[in-house]
């Protein structure tokens, strides 16, 4: 099981400034959704741009995290979007 801040601390640690939003909603710290907002994520394709969140997060698979659902998005796209 992992905490939210944990995931947060290691995209944050990749993604310097970037906004993570994390839900666990079946309460059970192994299954996570994600939305991550990054201005380094401009002119990066949405492979590219998950690439490097995931990347962030690999010590994470396989001894706490198990599965996360992930969205991201630039600053810009962010404010098209959001709820």
């Amino acid at each position: 099981m992992i905490e939210a801040n944990e995931i947060k601390d290691a995209i944050l640690n990749t993604l310097d400034g970037a906004t993570v939003e994390l839900k666990n909603p079946q309460g059970d710290g192994l299954h996570f959704d994600a939305i991550v907002i990054a201005s380094q994520f401009a002119g990066k394709s949405l492979v590219e741009q998950q690439r490097l969140v995931m990347g962030s997060l690999t010590g994470l698979f396989g001894s706490s995290l198990h599965a996360m659902s992930l969205k991201t998005y630039t600053p810009d796209e962010w404010e098209k979007v959001k709820p």
